[in-house]
């Protein structure tokens, strides 16, 4: 992994969004790697078969996800998803819903604020009918008029409520359980389904394309970056887990072991998608339609499948462990 990585900063928005809001609660402790393993992120793959194309990072049922997300975390939550064009009495509920979370101090998580990602409104001016937002595009202001017409096809908002005692080891469970759903494709994916390969297919649907010679320059890059960053951060949230249970009980101890376990295998991955950002480069996008650059391609990209299944099967067994455990307080 990069030796200078920033590790507060992911090229993944919906996680970024969650913890930016999440560090104005009771949990502001768990840092970004921390957020992006146990909401399941880091080890994401949405993968466009036809192209590669740029929106598939953020194409997946955000209000089905993101309430999950908050679930592994501890926090109950609200939605707002109405379609578009959205009914006024909708539009007044929704930008309520957003200003009662700002009032509790915690900032709402929106998608296409500025830019097709998830984004943070953190204030609000009603006289002016303003709010005070933020995503990887901008840090700014917008209208409710133009808050209450988003470019895509619904208004989504996503709000913290409460915080909820979650132990680690059922926060390790749910996250668990989403990750591995995630990579052998049982996640629900809504009107998502069929276009897009989730988890390890993602894999073969990216091989597909390079051997087609049809990779998109930019949504290539893209989505190279994303899986790459991501995958950084997963390792980092393995390490983590492995150093921080103490290894004082069974539970503690196949925790520490699983984890180290299944960090070397996505470190590999890691290392193989370090090499395609190096060749696929975002925004410049690279040559991924060169049939040598593509060949060199899809070698990284079965190495990378190769080592994250290996990981992947570790992290199932950790799971189907974890399942038969759970206690706030064992003494033994």
């Amino acid at each position: 992994m990069p030796d200078d990585k920033d590790w507060t900063r992911t090229w993944t928005s919906a996680a970024a969004a969650i913890y930016g809001a999440v560090s104005y609660t009771d949990k502001k402790y768990l840092s970004l790697s921390e957020v992006m393993g146990y909401t399941g992120h880091a080890f994401r793959m949405n993968i466009d078969p036809v192209s590669i194309n740029i929106a598939g990072p953020t194409s997946f049922p955000g209000g089905y996800i993101l309430r999950r997300n908050l679930c592994n975390l501890g926090f109950t939550g609200c939605l707002a998803d109405p379609v578009c064009p959205v009914p006024p009495d909708k539009v007044e509920k929704t930008i309520a819903l957003v200003q009662a979370s700002i009032d509790r101090g915690v900032p709402a998580i929106t998608f296409d604020l500025f830019t097709p990602e998830f984004g943070l409104i953190y204030g609000y001016d009603d006289e002016r009918r303003l709010f005070y937002g933020k995503d990887n595009a901008k840090d700014g202001t917008i209208t409710y008029e133009e808050f209450a017409h988003p470019k895509i096809d619904l208004l989504f908002v996503t709000t913290i409520v409460e915080s909820l005692p979650h132990s680690k080891y059922e926060m390790l469970r749910m996250a668990l359980d989403m990750i591995v759903d995630h990579e052998r494709g049982r996640e629900w994916t809504h009107i998502f389904e069929n276009r897009f390969a989730i988890g390890l297919a993602g894999y073969d649907a990216w091989i597909g394309a390079m051997e087609r010679r049809a990779a998109d320059e930019q949504g290539n890059a893209y989505n190279t970056a994303v899986v790459a960053d991501a995958r950084e951060h997963a390792v980092r949230f393995l390490e983590l887990l492995a150093r921080q249970w103490n290894g004082s009980n069974v539970v503690e101890r196949t925790v520490q072991g699983r984890a180290a376990e299944a960090g070397r295998h996505f470190a590999a991955a890691a290392e193989a998608f370090n090499e395609l950002r190096r060749m696929f480069p975002f925004p410049q996008g690279g040559s991924p339609k060169d049939p040598a650059e593509a060949d060199k391609a899809i070698h990284l990209l079965q190495t990378a499948k190769e080592a994250e299944t290996a990981g992947v099967e570790v992290l199932e067994k950790l799971l189907d462990f974890m399942k038969a455990y759970h206690t706030e307080t064992w003494i033994h």
